[in-house]
């Protein structure tokens, strides 16, 4: 579009459409048209462009509070092309922004020695140095994009080491710890549970599994990682056939036994909760958080995933293989190979001799 200008059309239920003119996508609007073709590209709007950009960059006024508005506005597509889980947790960040820093000027923002109030703020979060990296991610990012709006000049947040260095990757589940959480968890917990360790899903693409992704050799889907662009291949592993079947049956025999009025077709998901409906990620979340406290557990449910590794490995899929389907390193999977199969094969090993010389 030339000179960056947006046009926009909004349709109107009996009445002539509405043409919107902005200055630049998610800038402000310098022309509007009821009715009528398409506005052309004349030397009057290009001059207002250019005009509105000349006070973006010479206004002392702007904040960033400003600035987070215009990051959020439902035209930016920096914005709407977020997760909505992604957006929701950004906001929380966003918002506390705009509590501490709000009526700074963007003109301050630029300067290097605004960093260090920045660090200042994050280091409130010291104990939790997720949180605090997740500050100074949403917060860059802010950044970024007032950079590429011509808002503010640097962004001075760039090149911030993270404070959360743990590396879980060769963290597992073992039977035993699978033992101490079924007598806390409902049945629908526990099925989500089996599940992430019999395909090595994320949370939210393992409450959104539908049935129509299970096939006769793999499971084939797009997830909800990158908006659907990503699609996942996972192989049936035997467990993981025995455990669908289980989940089909339990779901049939429940169905069976409501009087034929009250049946309710079943979710296309694969799990659902106890009203027959599918997981939101939060409320699995949730009701899985409640029965890992009661059961004493310190495991993260995305610590499943390296259980999913092992399994591939006996069934006899190669470290380069695992890693493509769970989107690791190599490195990874080999010390998880390194820390439970090796070191499991090895000792049954020692014990089947041990048997042999004692016959």
């Amino acid at each position: 579009m030339p000179a960056g200008l947006h046009i926009v059309r909004k349709l109107r239920n009996g009445k002539p459409a509405i043409w919107y003119v902005y200055a630049w996508r998610g800038g402000p609007c310098i022309h509007r048209q009821e009715g009528g073709q398409r506005p052309a590209v004349t030397a009057t709007l290009t001059d207002k462009a250019a005009e509105a950009r000349r006070e973006l960059r010479t206004a002392d006024d702007g904040t960033l509070a400003t600035l987070i508005a215009a990051f959020k506005a439902p035209t930016t597509p920096e914005w709407n092309r977020l997760a909505p889980s992604t957006r929701a947790t950004w906001t929380t960040w966003l918002d506390r922004i705009r509590e501490e820093f709000g009526d700074t000027p963007l003109r301050i923002v630029a300067d290097r020695r605004f960093r260090g109030d920045v660090l200042d703020w994050r280091d409130r979060w010291i104990n939790q140095p997720r949180s605090a990296d997740m500050a100074i991610q949403t917060f860059s990012r802010l950044l970024s994009f007032g950079v590429d709006r011509a808002r503010i000049t640097t962004n001075v947040l760039t090149g911030i080491d993270q404070l959360y260095e743990f590396d879980r990757s060769d963290v597992i589940w073992e039977p035993r710890h699978f033992d101490m959480l079924r007598p806390h968890a409902s049945v629908e917990v526990m099925e989500g549970v089996e599940l992430a360790a019999a395909t090595g899903l994320r949370r939210g693409d393992l409450v959104r599994l539908p049935w129509t992704a299970i096939g006769e050799h793999a499971i084939i889907w797009r997830t909800s990682k990158s908006r659907g662009r990503n699609l996942v291949t996972i192989p049936l592993l035997p467990e993981t056939r025995k455990l669908l079947d289980r989940i089909r049956t339990r779901h049939a025999a429940a169905m069976a036994r409501q009087r034929p009025n009250r049946r309710k077709p079943l979710p296309e998901t694969v799990l659902s909760n106890s009203r027959w409906q599918p997981w939101q990620p939060g409320g699995f979340g949730s009701r899985f958080n409640d029965a890992k406290r009661d059961s004493g557990l310190d495991l993260h449910l995305h610590d499943v995933r390296g259980t999913f590794a092992t399994r591939c490995m006996i069934a006899g899929l190669t470290d380069q293989e695992i890693a493509d389907i769970l989107g690791w390193s190599v490195k990874e999977v080999a010390a998880i190979r390194v820390k439970y199969v090796d070191q499991a094969r090895v000792v049954v090993a020692i014990g089947e001799r041990i048997a042999r010389a004692s016959v």
